[in-house]
Protein backbone atom coordinates (compact mmCIF):
# COMPACT_ATOMS: atom_id res chain seq x y z
CA UNK A 1 0.00 0.00 0.00
CA UNK A 2 1.22 3.51 -0.84
CA UNK A 3 0.03 6.81 0.59
CA UNK A 4 0.48 10.09 -1.19
CA UNK A 5 0.57 13.12 1.08
CA UNK A 6 0.16 16.63 -0.26
CA UNK A 7 0.76 19.35 2.31
CA UNK A 8 -1.16 22.29 0.89
CA UNK A 9 -1.54 25.85 2.10
CA UNK A 10 -4.88 27.25 0.93
CA UNK A 11 -5.34 30.92 0.07
CA UNK A 12 -6.85 32.83 2.97
CA UNK A 13 -10.62 33.13 2.79
CA UNK A 14 -11.02 30.19 0.39
CA UNK A 15 -10.87 27.31 2.90
CA UNK A 16 -14.58 26.40 2.81
CA UNK A 17 -14.71 26.51 -0.99
CA UNK A 18 -11.53 24.43 -1.15
CA UNK A 19 -12.95 21.75 1.17
CA UNK A 20 -16.17 21.51 -0.86
CA UNK A 21 -14.19 21.18 -4.10
CA UNK A 22 -11.82 18.65 -2.52
CA UNK A 23 -14.79 16.51 -1.47
CA UNK A 24 -16.06 16.37 -5.05
CA UNK A 25 -12.63 15.53 -6.48
CA UNK A 26 -11.91 12.94 -3.76
CA UNK A 27 -15.17 11.13 -4.44
CA UNK A 28 -14.25 10.93 -8.13
CA UNK A 29 -10.69 9.75 -7.41
CA UNK A 30 -11.93 7.12 -4.94
CA UNK A 31 -13.72 5.38 -7.82
CA UNK A 32 -10.51 4.89 -9.81
CA UNK A 33 -8.83 1.46 -10.00
CA UNK A 34 -6.37 0.89 -7.17
CA UNK A 35 -7.51 3.82 -5.03
CA UNK A 36 -8.04 2.60 -1.46
CA UNK A 37 -9.30 5.88 -0.02
CA UNK A 38 -8.94 9.63 0.34
CA UNK A 39 -8.47 11.73 3.50
CA UNK A 40 -8.35 15.46 4.16
CA UNK A 41 -6.83 16.81 7.37
CA UNK A 42 -6.60 20.39 8.60
CA UNK A 43 -4.14 21.80 11.12
CA UNK A 44 -6.25 23.06 14.05
CA UNK A 45 -3.65 25.77 14.77
CA UNK A 46 -3.32 26.90 11.15
CA UNK A 47 -6.65 26.68 9.29
CA UNK A 48 -4.97 27.37 5.93
CA UNK A 49 -2.77 24.25 6.16
CA UNK A 50 -4.28 20.98 4.92
CA UNK A 51 -2.96 17.49 4.28
CA UNK A 52 -4.50 15.64 1.35
CA UNK A 53 -3.85 11.91 1.61
CA UNK A 54 -4.67 9.19 -0.89
CA UNK A 55 -4.04 5.49 -0.42
CA UNK A 56 -3.19 3.32 -3.43
CA UNK A 57 -3.05 -0.46 -3.70
CA UNK A 58 0.34 -0.43 -5.42
CA UNK A 59 2.79 1.68 -7.41
CA UNK A 60 1.28 0.60 -10.74
CA UNK A 61 -2.14 1.95 -9.72
CA UNK A 62 -0.61 5.21 -8.52
CA UNK A 63 1.41 5.65 -11.71
CA UNK A 64 -1.63 4.89 -13.88
CA UNK A 65 -3.52 7.60 -12.01
CA UNK A 66 -0.62 10.07 -12.23
CA UNK A 67 -0.50 9.64 -16.01
CA UNK A 68 -4.26 9.80 -16.52
CA UNK A 69 -6.40 12.63 -17.85
CA UNK A 70 -8.51 12.28 -14.68
CA UNK A 71 -5.54 13.32 -12.50
CA UNK A 72 -4.93 16.40 -14.60
CA UNK A 73 -8.59 17.36 -14.42
CA UNK A 74 -8.93 16.76 -10.67
CA UNK A 75 -5.66 18.53 -9.84
CA UNK A 76 -6.62 21.54 -11.95
CA UNK A 77 -9.81 21.98 -9.91
CA UNK A 78 -7.74 22.30 -6.72
CA UNK A 79 -4.89 24.37 -8.17
CA UNK A 80 -6.77 27.66 -7.85
CA UNK A 81 -6.86 27.29 -4.05
CA UNK A 82 -3.16 26.48 -3.66
CA UNK A 83 -0.85 29.07 -2.11
CA UNK A 84 1.91 26.45 -1.77
CA UNK A 85 2.28 22.68 -1.74
CA UNK A 86 4.70 19.87 -0.98
CA UNK A 87 4.09 16.26 -2.09
CA UNK A 88 5.43 12.94 -0.80
CA UNK A 89 4.79 9.28 -1.57
CA UNK A 90 5.13 6.96 1.42
CA UNK A 91 5.07 3.16 1.66
CA UNK A 92 3.03 1.52 4.38
CA UNK A 93 5.40 -0.39 6.64
CA UNK A 94 2.85 -1.47 9.23
CA UNK A 95 -0.79 -0.81 10.07
CA UNK A 96 -2.46 -1.79 13.32
CA UNK A 97 -6.24 -1.49 13.08
CA UNK A 98 -8.25 -0.51 16.13
CA UNK A 99 -10.29 -3.17 17.85
CA UNK A 100 -14.06 -2.98 17.34
CA UNK A 101 -15.78 -0.85 19.99
CA UNK A 102 -17.48 -3.82 21.65
CA UNK A 103 -14.05 -5.38 22.40
CA UNK A 104 -12.64 -2.30 24.17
Amino acid sequence: MLRTVLEMRVHEGREDEFRATWLETARAAALLPGCAGQTLLRDPHDPHLHLIMADWADRASLEAFRNSPQRAELSARLETFRASARRRVLETVAHIPARPTEER
